[in-house]
């Protein structure tokens, strides 16, 4: 039989896509009072990836990637997600539309996890509304994106940038010492 035990802490990482006409340092200091200091970031790029969002946000959009704060409960996720969705509300236009586009995700040694509100066959159910996506696995050295990974996330600069957050966190991992539950068999 099995034996549950608490998970492993994971890291708070997160998409950001912002319209061109949203300031994208205001985004990122309200981002970080509601999840604390950005440890790491990609530049703000143009968001060409894909036209999907352009008929909500416009064109022009930005997308950075960030690494959060402190490591979390992964089982926070849909958490991280609600939070989001109210702070995505900041930016939404009179009729409705996002002008920031959030996507909170955890990310550990093995994998890096996404939160999304839409179903699909390979998203699992989290609570309230909020489902999960494995984005990445971590094998032969590297994250690897799955067959439905978002361009983006394909990106190789893009995984470059997560492999660095890993290693951080592979690292931030050796130096802490082990709880006591984890400890007992």
């Amino acid at each position: 039989m099995s034996r549950p035990r608490p998970p492993e802490p994971a890291f708070v990482v997160m998409g950001v896509l912002v319209a061109a006409a949203v300031d994208p340092g205001a985004v990122m200091d309200r981002i970080e009072a509601g999840f604390g200091p950005a440890r790491s970031s990609t530049p703000w790029l143009p968001f060409d990836s894909t036209r999907y969002y352009e008929r909500e946000m416009g064109p022009g959009i930005r997308r950075a990637f960030l690494w959060l704060g402190e490591p979390v409960d992964p089982s926070t996720l849909a958490d991280l997600k609600e939070r989001s969705n109210r702070l995505e509300g900041a930016w939404t236009d009179p009729q409705g539309r996002r002008r920031v586009n959030l996507d909170p995700g955890v990310l550990g040694l093995a994998n890096l996890v996404l939160a999304t509100g839409k179903p699909a066959a390979h998203r699992v159910y989290l609570a309230r509304g909020i489902y999960a996506e494995v984005e990445y696995r971590f094998e032969r050295g590297s994250f690897r994106p799955l067959p439905w990974t978002y361009p983006d996330y394909r990106a190789p600069e893009t995984i470059a940038f997560f492999n660095r957050v890993r290693e951080s966190y592979r690292q931030w991992r050796a130096r802490r010492a082990p709880s006591a539950e984890e400890r007992s068999p």
